[in-house]
């Protein structure tokens, strides 16, 4: 969900490998964000307008999961500590206890750890809460969570698509927010999330914050993978202003063409890779 929108996949796994049986782009009543999920009324109002699209389109709802509202969640790099995954594991929890306002009791955290560094992902409980009585208002069986960023990045590894480069940034950008995950050596490095208040900031707010990721990149960069909407208009701005080869991710490229609608091209399709990384989540676990 981003804005005033929600995109809708449903996957299934077959003899022919994952099988798309739902796209849907559906208006919610207003604009998501905590102050909706943590409203009784406002969030039971967003539910509604969930079950009754994934009634339309018949979207299944027994195995949900939702990226997480950019605001809720706190992200923090860490190079690693002698003593393996685990010290590193247990070092990063206690990094995150001493900054966190209300400690380790409020809050669910965990690590997402490469081969040189960490990812530290904390958000409140009382956050959580608020997605899994949303899930239970609209009807959906098993609800889960994960980050927008890491859902693009699932989206695009299941799709054969990284890594293709030793340094890769992807791009996913929605109504008043963008998202981007910077890698290297086909490991996530750095997460980026802005947002924007008016689309005609959206331009140089993106691009701004895809350079202050491409500094970070000891080895450069060779590739960005674009995806979210009219991605072939801001794409093409952004490849102009980064020098660098721009591609469309899209998150069905390794889908039989046979089982994809002829309506849709793999921009369109662009618009649902965080969707579909969260599907795709699910038929993993």
């Amino acid at each position: 969900m981003a804005g005033d929108r929600a995109w809708l996949v449903s996957l299934r796994g077959s003899r022919r490998g994952v099988e798309p049986l739902a796209m849907v782009e559906c208006r919610l009543p207003e604009a998501v964000d905590f102050a909706v999920l943590s409203d009784d009324q406002r969030r039971a109002e967003l539910a509604v307008a969930l079950a009754e699209a994934g009634e339309k389109y018949e979207v299944d709802f027994a195995n949900t999961c939702f990226a997480l509202d950019r605001n809720l969640v706190l992200l923090k790099h860490s190079l690693l500590v002698p003593g393996g995954q685990k010290a590193m594991r247990e070092h990063m929890l206690w990094e995150a206890e001493q900054f966190l306002e209300g400690g380790e009791d409020e809050f669910s955290m965990d690590c997402l750890l490469a081969s040189e560094w960490g990812l530290l992902v904390a958000i409140r409980h009382s956050a959580l809460d608020c997605y899994l009585d949303l899930g239970e208002e609209a009807g959906m069986g098993q609800v889960d969570v994960d980050v927008a960023a890491f859902a693009l990045y699932n989206a695009g590894e299941c799709c054969d698509m990284l890594p293709s480069a030793d340094g890769e940034l992807l791009v996913y950008r929605a109504p008043g927010e963008s998202h981007m995950l910077l890698m290297e050596d086909g490991e996530p490095l750095q997460v980026a999330v802005d947002g924007w208040g008016g689309e005609e900031d959206a331009d140089e707010i993106v691009a701004a914050a895809a350079q202050n990721l491409l500094r970070e990149a000891e080895g450069g960069i060779e590739r960005v993978w674009c995806a979210g909407l009219d991605v072939d208009e801001w794409s093409a701005k952004l490849a102009a202003e980064l020098d660098v080869e721009i591609s469309i991710l899209d998150p069905l490229a390794n889908v039989d063409e046979e089982l994809l609608s002829d309506e849709t091209t793999p921009s369109q399709r662009s618009a649902y890779a965080i969707a579909v990384g969260l599907a795709q989540r699910g038929l993993a676990s």
